[in-house]
């Protein structure tokens, strides 16, 4: 299969003021010619949590890093919250302005304290006084839960209050869609439920989501829609009860019986 041209394109068209996220057949190649994404469609609307479920190697965490162009694509268009993607790189930033993301591993600065790495971004990017960023992060750091750990560096802290710090530093750029790519796959068991209480309170706060997960349960209570992806393609979008307890594809039948 020969591989098309490796640039961003999309469509000029933009989505309602009330969806953050629309992606239109998304397709992506490595240079390998290994096809990742196959037409991927997925809308988002505002404050809304939607989570991204799919055994390994299914396209999940490639397809949010499309969102704010971590990855690019080849073919379909992106829209966030009214910015077409394309290869144009004052899209790309001002996209990356408004979209936070959590990773799997934390990816905080080791020689720096908690504090500095929740305050480095605003200060450098967004070019905010220093004064008020470090008054905004320490009570973002009350509301994570680890306030009393702001001195200290993240080689001192366990997985799950790292990774708090690191939704924490998200945060404190006052983004409009956070996405979270398996945030709580590298934690022991019983740091996940820290982690998970943190995004549902988020949640709650109508903050628009993104989340690859494993997690039935946040699925379950705090999702507004579910989606499964297989073999790079969006294989079923349903709300949680529907799709736990009557998904309409064969393949989501499948995955579920293996996870639950």
């Amino acid at each position: 299969m020969s591989q098309p041209s490796p640039s961003i394109l999309s469509s000029s068209a933009t989505p309602p003021s009330d969806v953050m996220i629309d992606a239109r057949g998304v397709q992506k190649w490595y240079p390998n010619g290994y096809h990742a994404l196959r037409g991927c469609d997925l809308t988002v609307n505002r404050g809304e949590v939607v989570v991204i479920m799919g055994p390994s190697g299914s396209g999940k965490s490639t397809f949010i890093r499309t969102f704010n162009a971590l990855e690019d694509f080849q073919k379909g268009s992106i829209t966030v919250d009214g910015i077409t993607l394309s290869d144009d790189l004052r899209h790309i930033d001002a996209i990356r302005r408004e979209v936070g993301m959590v990773f799997q591993q934390f990816n905080l600065f080791p020689h720096l304290t908690v504090l500095d790495n929740v305050c480095l971004a605003p200060v450098l990017v967004r070019k905010r006084s220093k004064a008020e960023v470090r008054e905004q992060a320490l009570a973002l750091l009350q509301r994570v839960g680890i306030a009393e750990q702001a001195d200290k560096y993240p080689g001192q802290l366990s997985g799950g209050q790292q990774q708090r710090v690191a939704i924490a530093r998200a945060l404190c750029m006052e983004p409009r869609i956070l996405l979270f790519d398996e945030p709580t796959s590298s934690l022991d068991p019983e740091m996940v439920r820290e982690v998970l209480e943190v995004m549902q309170n988020l949640a709650a706060d109508a903050i628009t989501m993104v989340v690859v997960t494993h997690e039935v349960k946040f699925a379950r209570q705090v999702a507004h829609r579910v989606v499964l992806m297989a073999e790079g393609e969006v294989v079923e979008v349903a709300e949680p009860e529907a799709f736990f307890t009557n998904p309409s594809q064969e393949r989501s039948r499948r995955f579920l019986d293996q996870i639950l």
